[in-house]
């Protein structure tokens, strides 16, 4: 047990990183910003993400629901370590403290992480007994909530991410195959509703 929860706060550790790295960055595509509060673009699309190697690894070791949520917890804490890390290296008054970053330790989380992993679970548990047509019926209406829901802080990405951690469970040989097409479809899902600010001519 104790491995699940270091994994997942290894990989939140890993997007916290990414996220308070882009956030000061100045990466701009047109109008489309990395920097500042378009960091947030990150925890969206990679807490979602994140679940589907967890689970996948989690289940493929004999884990059941108990670990699932364990490594959904160590993932929500590691996220929410971009608070501390924003007061270890870019305070944004000089008397700010760690004890200032411990509200945004379990807030971080709570945004990007939970919602994302609760619709992970029900659809991970719809797309387990679906079959045939109903699985590709129920894979089409996965696709589409995610379009609908992604663009809240990535909370419609969980329903991918499930769906493919079931995929997986299915077709055990071709898990690299769905955490790539899983891959693209966050990317291009998580970033529709900015579409016009990637193709915006920057000033």
């Amino acid at each position: 047990m104790p491995i699940i929860v270091v994994a997942g706060l290894v990989a939140g550790a890993i997007i916290a990183a990414f996220t308070v790295l882009f956030e000061h960055s100045g990466i701009a595509f047109g109008t489309y910003a990395l920097s500042g509060n378009g960091a947030f673009i990150v925890p969206s699309l990679l807490a979602p993400f994140a679940l589907y190697p967890g689970w996948t690894w989690i289940l493929r070791r004999g884990g059941r629901a108990l670990e699932l949520a364990v490594y959904v917890l160590g993932l929500h804490l590691g996220v929410g370590l971009v608070s501390l890390l924003e007061v270890l290296f870019f305070p944004s008054t000089p008397d700010l403290t760690l004890l200032s970053a411990v509200p945004g330790l379990f807030l971080a989380g709570a945004i990007f992480v939970d919602p994302a992993a609760l619709l992970a679970a029900l659809a991970l548990w719809w797309i387990r007994r679906m079959h045939g047509v109903s699985l590709s019926a129920a894979l089409g209406i996965a696709v589409v909530v995610s379009a609908s829901l992604g663009f809240v802080y990535g909370i419609g990405l969980g329903v991918l991410s499930g769906a493919a951690v079931a995929l997986a469970e299915r077709m055990p040989a071709r898990t690299w195959v769905i955490g790539f097409g899983l891959a693209v479809l966050v990317l291009v899902l998580g970033n529709l509703p900015y579409l016009g600010q990637l193709t915006a001519p920057s000033n």
